[in-house]
């Protein structure tokens, strides 16, 4: 049983690869599918791993390749996609693969860094590609400044020293109030905006992360 956790490792690898195709011929409504779809095995896994005991240097280091692909490489597609439907001539477009190279930065760092089980340093990457799959769905009038700048800002933030809460799974009240919250305020979300939601969310995430650093940085 003890393969389980590495399965759903693998499953979110093989979401990321699909993803890709899907960017790679602008079919942007299945590509998120296959994003949301990683994100719930890359979060099962090691939730199963830990509740289990199964938690192994193997399934840490296939864990992080499996991210590589679908919350690195994936938004770097789908920037470069972005970048080529604004007529952007080469090699400009490949801008958008600084997303990967950060990404890849922010997992290795993780990887070899002492980390906290109630936060993150710096934006994690499966957050990061939420916010850029959602983009497609929000009708904005894209620019290439305007992704220039979203590529550089959300680098900045999955390598940055800033704090994200890192929500766990507990058997508590407080999780589970946590949440109802959290699925009421994405279901309303979606409701609103469809996946579009996904963008907005992690925007709203990234916000009150930093008005946390704001507020504890002004009582210090």
């Amino acid at each position: 049983m003890k393969f389980i956790p590495n399965t759903l490792t693998l499953a979110n690898a093989a979401l990321g690869c699909c993803a890709l195709f899907f960017i790679a011929i602008l079919d942007f409504e299945t590509a998120t599918i296959c994003v949301l779809l990683a994100t719930v095995f890359d979060f099962f896994d090691g939730f199963v791993a830990r509740t289990m005991g199964w938690t192994s240097h193997f399934g840490a280091e296939l864990d992080s390749l499996a991210d590589v692909i679908s919350f690195g490489v994936v938004p770097g597609a789908l920037t470069t996609a972005m970048l080529t439907t604004l007529n952007v001539d080469y090699p400009w477009t490949f801008l958008g693969f600084i997303i990967t190279l950060a990404s890849a930065y922010r997992l290795a760092k993780y990887n070899t860094s002492e980390n906290s089980l109630v936060c993150f340093r710096g934006l994690p990457t499966p957050a990061n590609a939420l916010l850029w799959i959602g983009v497609p769905h929000l009708g904005l009038d894209l620019t290439f400044p305007f992704v220039m700048v979203g590529i550089v800002v959300t680098s900045y933030l999955l390598n940055s020293s800033l704090i994200f809460y890192r929500f766990q799974l507990k058997n508590s009240v407080t999780s589970i109030v946590l949440v109802l919250l959290i699925m009421l305020l994405l279901l309303f979300l979606w409701i609103r905006f469809g996946h579009g939601a996904w963008s907005l969310s992690i925007s709203i995430y990234v916000l009150l992360s930093l008005t946390y650093r704001i507020v504890t940085k002004s009582k210090g």
